[in-house]
């Protein structure tokens, strides 16, 4: 019997502490405010870490456009706007501010937990290359650094077709084979899409697989034409099925 009395007097001092622990670490939460970034995905992706953009898959967009990414909190929301701390990692950043883009708001809005942030980016002066831009989340008046998992952001453009970052270990490999610009300007234009779709939506790559082979196909025989060719030699692609698919 003093054994069990003992054990309830155990547990219900764990209780108490743990509960005390607890409250505190609430408190020490609402009042320090902390920030991270995601980039939102899409299909089987819900979120991915680099937004990757060729300005030729979009003819129509002009000198410029905006990539979009989420700065959210942890934390109560406040009754007013707060600027939000970006920093640019300049180690492993090639973009210049001001020259390749521009931040067009760095503000949370008043109630709210997250907010989109817009990159304006220039196309100028990036014809066959790329830059890069690597942020991270800048501890400032208003928030102290989030989760480290979600601390930076990766954004890579250019004035030519990019490789999609995920190529060679997705079922873009295996339904395009081996990347190269003038593959995949081909299966975009082919298509008539400005990306490729999920990776795990095999019905889809299935089809696009076919829709560039047969436009290939039509290419190579079209009087006048030469069959068409990158660095690699000869351009062709694998018969995919979307049976057997690796994501």
């Amino acid at each position: 019997m003093k054994a069990i009395i003992k054990l309830y007097a155990l547990i219900l001092s764990l209780t108490v502490l743990l509960g005390a622990c607890t409250e505190k670490d609430i408190l020490g939460y609402e009042n320090d405010p902390r920030l991270f970034f995601q980039i939102p995905g899409s299909g089987s992706i819900a979120l991915r870490d680099s937004i990757i953009y060729s300005f030729p898959a979009y003819p129509n967009i002009g000198d410029h456009d905006t990539l979009w990414f989420k700065a959210n909190i942890m934390g109560n929301a406040s009754p007013q706007d707060r600027e939000i701390g970006i920093k640019i990692n300049a180690k492993s950043t090639t973009a210049v501010e001001g020259v390749n883009f521009k931040f067009e708001s760095k503000v949370l809005p008043a109630n709210a937990f997250s907010v989109r942030i817009p990159i304006v980016i220039y196309k100028a002066g990036l014809k066959d290359k790329s830059v890069r831009l690597e942020i991270e989340v800048a501890e400032n008046q208003n928030f102290k650094v989030g989760f480290e998992r979600y601390r930076k952001a990766v954004f890579i453009w250019g004035d030519k077709f990019l490789k999609p970052d995920i190529w060679d270990k997705s079922n873009y490999l295996n339904a395009f084979g081996t990347f190269t610009e003038t593959r995949y300007a081909f299966i975009l234009k082919a298509c008539k899409i400005t990306e490729l779709p999920d990776p795990m939506n095999l019905v889809l790559l299935a089809d696009f697989n076919a829709r560039a082979r047969t436009a290939l196909l039509e290419y190579n025989t079209t009087p006048g034409n030469t069959p068409l060719t990158d660095e690699l030699g000869t351009v062709g692609f694998p018969v995919f099925t979307g049976i057997g698919g690796n994501g």
